[in-house]
């Protein structure tokens, strides 16, 4: 009889290591996906400081925040054929983009419908800007749900311009193109009367720590595609709360505090305007991120005090309204 063994594993020995290894990476993978959403979230923050950096800049320079935009129709305007700059082009030279918005030359003469027939303004308008961007999302570099008019009237001819995840806040409601906004991006022109609007810090009557100035949009929540939003600007002057047009408007670079966080339900009208389209939303579990008008960045949580209704009755309401004069509270 040998007095030597063979050296090696049993089959015994090998599964259990084998099980002991899948124990080890099952616990070990969530805890890396944690850090890697960790480290995008915090990107995702530092582009919005960015953007608030470039705000104030902007009101520094102008005495006033950008509208949401400018050049739109008094009384109405197309939807098919009219396009506007939004703020995000305005603040271009604040985000260190003074050459791109020096060969844009926003409305000097060309409005935006008119800048996508130009082929060099429109490799600027289709270039991706990471700042505009958060990490989390999954969406494509050019926004393929809101396209871009180009003059003629043909569908066919709509534009892809660069997508953005960051939408102003127009309202604690429905996105509103009227008088009865309370947000700090209104619009340029008011489309019913021909009259200027802007909003500067003395506005912000509930102070700038309490107003939210920016939110997060997704591309898609569940399998649903909300359409996050464009850097550039928009078709036409619709909004939610007058016309409830989700395909053209204001929506495509402003936000309204209607829905939830995070809502997913698609349905316009016939559920009174609840729609996650022109809400906000982000990859980020459990909420969404909100640049204030102080400069600070602060995570909403999707389960935040909200009332959906008429008047501003309610934590998140009263975090979108500028003006509201009832204390924000814990959030």
């Amino acid at each position: 009889m040998s007095l030597f063994r063979k050296k090696g594993f049993t089959l015994v020995e090998l599964l259990v290591v084998i099980a002991i290894i899948g124990v080890l990476i099952a616990l070990l993978l969530p805890a890396v996906q944690q850090a890697r959403e960790a480290a995008r979230r915090m990107q995702c923050t530092n582009h919005l400081k960015q953007l608030g950096l470039s705000l104030h800049n902007y009101h520094d320079t102008f005495g006033a925040f950008p509208a949401i935009s400018y050049d739109h129709e008094v009384n109405g305007g197309d939807e098919s054929k009219h396009a506007s700059w939004s703020w995000g082009t305005l603040i271009l030279p604040q985000m260190e983009q003074s050459a791109a918005h020096d060969i844009l030359a926003p409305s000097s003469p060309n409005r935006l419908h008119e800048a996508v027939t130009n082929a060099t303004k429109l490799n600027v308008l289709q270039t991706p800007l990471s700042t505009w961007r958060c990490p989390s999302d999954t969406g494509p570099e050019l926004n393929s749900h809101y396209k871009i008019n180009d003059g003629s009237g043909t569908a066919a001819n709509r534009k892809e311009l660069a997508t953005a995840n960051y939408v102003g806040v127009n309202s604690a409601g429905d996105i509103d193109r009227t008088t009865t906004h309370n947000g700090i991006f209104v619009p340029g022109t008011n489309v019913d009367g021909n009259k200027r609007w802007v909003v500067a810090m003395r506005d912000i009557l509930d102070g700038t720590s309490n107003t939210a100035m920016v939110g997060e949009r997704a591309w898609m929540q569940s399998g649903v595609e909300i359409g996050a939003a464009v850097v550039f600007g928009h078709n036409g002057n619709a909004d939610i709360e007058k016309n409830h047009d989700y395909d053209d408007g204001f929506i495509t670079v402003v936000g309204g505090g209607k829905p939830h966080i995070n809502t997913i339900e698609i349905c316009g009208t016939d559920c009174d305007d609840i729609d996650g389209r022109q809400g906000f939303s982000s990859m980020h579990p459990g909420g969404t991120q909100f640049l204030l008008g102080d400069g600070s960045v602060h995570f909403v949580s999707e389960n935040i005090d909200h009332t959906i209704g008429m008047g501003t009755d309610s934590t998140y309401e009263r975090l979108l309204n500028r003006y509201d004069g009832q204390p924000v509270g814990s959030y």
